[in-house]
């Protein structure tokens, strides 16, 4: 049954049937709610394509839920071994569960949500009022049988990333923290959103989503005006709007509820199967998530358009959705499916069913790696004791001295002390005149329970449940990884064009972007030439952009040396005041040789000036040396001390193979 206008929970909805264009993401939003199995889909796209407004028109397509009145789990009457351990309880005890008609919840996961707030945690009001530790529900409750919205899911922390996805392969959420030991169902339908121009998700994260897929504003003209009118109408006369596309969305929920019903009747041939794990190897994608979706998608959309069997069509649009999140091999590839191999793989498949199938075998099942040749580059960041993972030398004038490096990818130090956010790990004592809102409830009643037999008979109040004081306040010990906000200060003047030095100096940079994308840092690229300098990027976690911004780095001019040290140092102390507990860091590929003015003084005068500007800012610095000639009269060292930065040469960046 779909929900009456009365029942549904956001009448202002755009409806999901007058959404203009879009259609693969839209087809990917329904096959999504065919079968939730596949594991969420994923929306790339820029600002303003309609992502949020499909997910959202989404949830008046579901039909109402039969769930168990005033139950915080939103529990399904009919499924006894799904209940949560109150209405199992009430079962139990021979009691009948009171049933309610509610629509499907769509929940939207904030970017600053804590742990806490989507796992749940301890009820403190009910703790405090009869001492006993409950349960409250999070927002992986409140979205069991509805629709989990994450919008900008690329600029969430990863450890949250990591458990609601786990919940959704799962579909249960399992508690143990602050003595509690709690389970309960959670069974969603996932939907992320992101724009790639603020970074992309690690693979591993990319991997557990089911479809991707990737959209664009609409060019075409009679499109882009029929999409302004009809919001233009919608924003006029909602309810009337809303009416005149009631019928579309009818059928289209009718069409939906069809194929759920039908989903597992349809049929699946041993051709296609092999079909689509041979469409999975050829396109070079890892593990068997993407054979498994694409069936699941394949059988999804074969249901949908009301087929009893899946066909190659379907395959094809199931392998759209499943693998271009997929095929990317290095960090900084752009994900792109070769539909002319896909095509090729289809056509070569066409008229096999008639006869017995012919198994496929790939020519190499492990391709041999390619010897290598010529020189390696390494990243300056690695070659830096402090910055280097591994390393566990510490200056102590350094600003991360209490900060402990990271072992494995993802951010590179681990901040202590953190607030707020991060991983709980144990309980610790307030600082004066700090506020107790990150109150570790366990903690503090641990700490005041030696005491509650004295204070009670202390205080005649011998049935109270307890008693706490201000010395008993114990907060969350937290921690939370941190990471570098690099910002490259590249030279780019005529100078760069002796000795190969400008693509030494991007052979060293393509090492820099790997290493900084593994561990998740912010990039920024200033440049300088002639008599001025540019940002060809702001600081971004996209560092696909910044390698393409690298590739068309200029060459020519003078070496105005001191304005990219000034443009590069504005940067990064606006991002200190953004994020303090970022790292900044600025690294400068320069042959030291500055010839041009930027403010009427020496040239020379005015780079030394900025230079101690930098350390002035406490901002950590790298001087890549380009100067091949160490004979040279450039006075690259001397800025380098000035800047309290790390001198390289660029040579010991390079190493025969």
């Amino acid at each position: 049954m779909v929900k009456s206008a009365e029942e549904k929970t956001t009448d202002r909805t755009f409806p999901f049937s007058a959404l203009v264009g879009q259609d693969l993401m839209k087809r990917a939003l329904l096959l999504n709610v065919v079968d939730p199995s596949i594991g969420g889909v994923l929306i790339k796209g820029e600002r303003g394509t309609a992502k949020s407004t499909g997910v959202r028109a989404l949830a008046d397509l579901l039909p109402t839920l039969r769930v168990v009145e005033h139950c915080p789990f939103r529990c399904d009457p009919d499924m006894l071994e799904e209940l949560c351990p109150s209405c199992r309880e009430r079962v139990a005890a021979g009691q009948s569960l009171p049933v309610a008609e509610r629509p499907v919840p769509l929940v939207n996961l904030p970017i600053g949500t804590t742990e806490d707030r989507l796992l749940g945690t301890i009820d403190i009001e009910k703790a405090l009022k009869t001492g006993t530790k409950a349960f409250e529900p999070g927002l992986l409750a409140e979205a069991h049988r509805g629709i989990l919205y994450v919008d900008e899911v690329n600029l969430l922390n990863d450890q949250i990333v990591d458990l609601f996805l786990d919940a959704a392969a799962s579909g249960r959420n399992v508690v143990e923290r602050e003595g509690i030991s709690f389970s309960h169902a959670s069974r969603f339908i996932l939907v992320g959103t992101m724009n790639p121009e603020e970074g992309d998700l690690r693979p591993q994260l990319l991997d557990r989503f089911g479809l991707s897929v990737t959209i664009r504003g609409i060019e075409t003209l009679e499109e882009r005006v029929e999409i302004v009118k009809r919001r233009l109408a919608f924003e006029a006369d909602p309810e009337g709007f809303r009416a005149r596309w009631a019928a579309e969305d009818r059928a289209l929920a009718q069409r939906i509820q069809s194929a759920r019903d039908a989903l597992l009747m349809v049929a699946l041939t041993e051709e296609l199967l092999r079909l689509a794990s041979q469409i999975a190897v050829a396109m070079g994608s890892d593990g068997h998530r993407a054979d498994i979706a694409m069936i699941k998608a394949a059988r999804a959309n074969a249901a949908l358009e009301g087929r009893s069997m899946v066909t190659d069509e379907d395959l094809h649009l199931a392998a759209r959705l499943v693998l271009p999140h997929r095929v990317k091999k290095t960090p900084l590839e752009k994900a792109e499916l070769d539909e002319g191999k896909l095509q090729e793989l289809l056509a070569s498949n066409a008229g096999t069913g008639a006869g017995d199938p012919q198994p496929w075998v790939p020519v190499h099942h492990n391709v041999p790696k390619a010897s290598p040749k010529g020189t390696r580059t390494a990243s300056p960041v690695q070659c830096v004791t402090h910055l280097c993972p591994t390393s566990r030398t510490l200056l102590a004038l350094m600003p991360w001295h209490r900060m402990e490096p990271g072992t494995h990818p993802g951010r590179r130090f681990v901040l202590p002390l953190a607030k707020h956010s991060g991983t709980v790990h144990g309980t610790r004592w307030p600082t004066p005149a700090e506020d107790s809102g990150d109150l570790s409830l366990l903690g503090t009643l641990r700490a005041a329970a030696p005491y509650q037999t004295f204070r009670r008979n202390g205080n005649g109040r011998s049935d109270a449940p307890c008693i706490l004081l201000p010395q008993d306040l114990r907060l969350r010990k937290r921690s939370r990884k941190t990471g570098l906000s690099l910002v490259m200060v590249v030279d780019s003047s005529a100078s760069m064009r002796s000795s190969d030095r400008m693509s030494v100096t991007k052979g060293v940079i393509d090492a820099l972007l790997h290493d900084l994308y593994r561990r998740r840092d912010k990039l920024g690229i200033v440049t300088f030439r002639h008599t001025s300098a540019e940002v060809l990027l702001p600081l971004t976690h996209n560092l696909r952009d910044a390698a393409a911004a690298v590739d068309a780095l200029p060459v020519g001019g003078r070496t105005p040396l001191a304005l990219g040290l000034h443009l590069g140092l504005r940067l990064l102390v606006q991002e200190k005041r953004k994020n303090p507990e970022t790292i900044p860091v600025m690294l400068l590929f320069s042959d030291g040789r500055p010839n041009m003015s930027a403010f009427g003084a020496d040239p020379v005068d005015e780079t030394f000036y900025y230079a101690r500007e930098v350390q002035r800012h406490k901002i950590q610095a790298i001087f890549v040396d380009t100067e091949m000639d160490p004979m040279a009269g450039g006075c690259a060292y001397e800025i380098a001390r000035r800047m309290g930065a790390v001198y390289l040469p660029v040579d010991r960046l390079i190493h025969d193979r």
